[in-house]
């Protein structure tokens, strides 16, 4: 299976490590993160899956923590993002990442962490309304949160 870009990618998104139920409670609480009513799991175009949960913190950010088969390659040769910096977290290839066309991107992030098979994706969403976080580039965000969780994520 390949994406639009050309590039390979699994058949489905990595099980190794699993958002909705691999995440310790403490690291939960260190960001106030509270279980969304809704899955985050999604079936999108060209074989892309994601596999995942979906998170709220009171009056600050949310976010979709999902595993995908979109590799950091994949990601970075799709004309639909820019990436805004590459990092390594916890010995991995990371990446955050805007859409393109983006109009306000304080306010959002997607933020890659390399997996085998694919990567774990936090999907940031953080308005300016949001009395904790709003003044807050929502990628360093992501940043803090995917320290985190890398981690947790087994090398297999």
């Amino acid at each position: 299976m390949t994406t639009t870009t050309g590039l390979p990618i699994a058949a489905e998104a990595p099980s190794s490590f699993d958002p909705c139920t691999d995440i310790p409670q403490e690291v939960l609480a260190s960001e106030d993160l509270r279980r969304g009513v809704t899955d985050a799991n999604v079936d999108g175009g060209q074989g892309v899956k994601w596999r995942g949960c979906s998170y709220v913190a009171p009056d600050s950010y949310a976010v979709g923590i999902t595993t995908t088969n979109l590799t950091l390659p994949a990601v970075l040769d799709n004309d639909q993002f820019v990436v805004r910096q590459e990092y390594t977290v916890d010995g991995r290839a990371a990446m955050a990442v805007d859409a393109a066309g983006d109009n306000d991107v304080r306010a959002s992030c997607l933020f890659y962490v390399e997996m085998v098979g694919g990567s774990l994706e936090l999907s940031m969403d953080n308005p300016s309304s949001n009395n904790k976080t709003g003044h807050l580039d929502t990628c360093e965000l992501g940043l803090g949160l995917a320290q985190k969780l890398a981690p947790l994520i087994p090398d297999a």
